[in-house]
């Protein structure tokens, strides 16, 4: 049975322009910098290197007990002054399944930030799963701020 999907989004406004706050956020390096307990394995790129098809894989441990989240980026669109900038990425590991869809859009005073993603863990017991539905989108909002601030 495929494991069920959980929707989350969220949004952040920054006073970054739109082209610092997807450079900060789409940056793999600085995932790879700022994530506790994650590092990149395989594709390890910054944001204007990001093109469909690239593949990369974040490694999370925590002492002995770790998995790989296996994601594609789907497609990819940074932002100009007139359009916002879209990013779509497919993650298909065994253990976490989803996609996420990233938007920023200039405003006066910064951009905004928006995340939205479908979630799911294969192999996991519903409760498993609930119970990570739950943090999971804590987790991200404290991703994305750190990512926006560059520490």
């Amino acid at each position: 049975m495929a494991p069920r999907l959980r929707r989350f989004e969220l949004t952040l406004g920054t006073p970054l322009p739109a082209s610092e706050a997807w450079a900060r956020v789409l940056d793999l390096r600085a995932h790879d910098r700022l994530i506790p307990f994650t590092h990149i394995t395989q594709g390890l790129a910054s944001a204007d290197e990001l093109h469909p098809g690239h593949l990369f894989t974040a490694c999370t441990m925590l002492g002995r007990v770790g998995f790989n989240d296996v994601m594609t980026v789907e497609s990819i669109s940074p932002p100009t002054g007139v359009s916002p900038g879209r990013a779509r990425i497919v993650k298909s590991g065994r253990l976490v399944l989803g996609s996420i869809d990233v938007t920023v859009t200039a405003h006066d005073g910064g951009s905004t930030v928006r995340w939205v993603q479908d979630f799911g863990l294969g192999r996991f017991a519903r409760p498993v799963a609930w119970a990570a539905s739950a943090v999971v989108p804590v987790l991200y909002r404290t991703m994305l701020r750190r990512l926006l601030r560059g520490r």
